[in-house]
Order: C-alpha cells, then structure tokens, then sequence
C-alpha cells in the first residue's frame, strides 16, 4: 500500500489547488492527495475517482517529481480542433463556401475537406458555424433592428 505523507504547507497548498483549480482533472488529482493524506488506500480512491489505480500512482508519482505544477494538465494534451476559430484562413474559406451554398452542409463538408485536407463530419461544420455565429454576435454592435422593424410595421398600417 502506497500513501502520499503531507506536512502542512502542501495541505494548504493542495486544498488552494482543490478549491481554486480552473481545470476539473487539476481538482480531482488535488483532492486525490489529500485524501491519501488521510489515510484512503490507492483502491479506495480509485473506486471513488472511478479512475485505475495505476492512474491513482501516476498522480502520486507526478506529486512527488513536479509538486503541485506536476498534477497541472500540460498544454497540447488533448485532440487538436478539426477548425479553429483563431485560424483566420479557415474562417474565411468557411465563410466563403456557406455563402457559395448556403442550404447544405454536406456540399460545404466536401468541398472544404480537400481545401484544408482534413477529414470532417457535417456535425464538425454545423458545431464550428454555431460557435462562429455566437462570437460573431458577441462582438458585433448592439442595434435597433427589432425596434426599427416593428416601428416599420406600424408606420405601414397608419
């Protein structure tokens, strides 16, 4: 049976970790080694992790090697994005292929897949136009339109 022994500074600076993480993993691997710092089995917190308890000593040995910044997830884990809403060339071949054919994705799909060389579903499309249209709205000026429309409808029935 492993344990991880913990003096007071690391308890209060995994509790920080716990408390205040910005990633969810980040949290769990926190409170993972507080709780084997009071005495939960590698196979008690497995169970409750509902993780493999080689996973529970691969957090254990990432605390010991690197400390707290050992259990931080490291940047490029993770599957890459298909596209990418920084990606300022896709964006524009998007747009410029939704405009062409509006109606149906999977024409965009087919003629966007040799262009970028990647292989997509239409469902990629949809979700990457949903969140282009979203940042679209948020950044673009607030307007009337509504108002300016519903006051266009009025002014016709007087």
């Amino acid at each position: 049976m492993r344990f991880i022994k913990l003096s007071e500074p690391e308890i209060a600076t995994l509790q920080e970790g716990h408390k205040n993480g910005s990633q969810f993993q980040f949290r769990n691997r926190c409170f993972c080694l507080i709780l084997s710092g009071q005495g939960k089995t590698v196979r008690e917190l497995a169970k409750f992790f509902e993780v493999s308890r080689i996973t529970i000593y691969a957090w254990f040995d990432a605390w010991e090697t690197g400390g707290i910044t050992g259990l931080m997830n490291r940047k490029g884990q993770g599957r890459k994005p298909i596209l990418s809403l920084q990606n300022k060339e896709q964006v524009a071949k998007v747009k410029a292929l939704i405009a062409k054919n509006p109606q149906s994705v999977k024409s965009v799909v087919a003629e966007l897949e040799p262009q970028l060389q990647v292989k997509m579903h239409p469902e990629t499309l949809k979700r990457f136009l949903k969140n282009l249209v979203s940042v679209s709205a948020a950044s673009a000026p607030l307007s009337s339109r509504g108002r300016w429309q519903l006051n266009e409808r009025r002014a016709k029935r007087h």
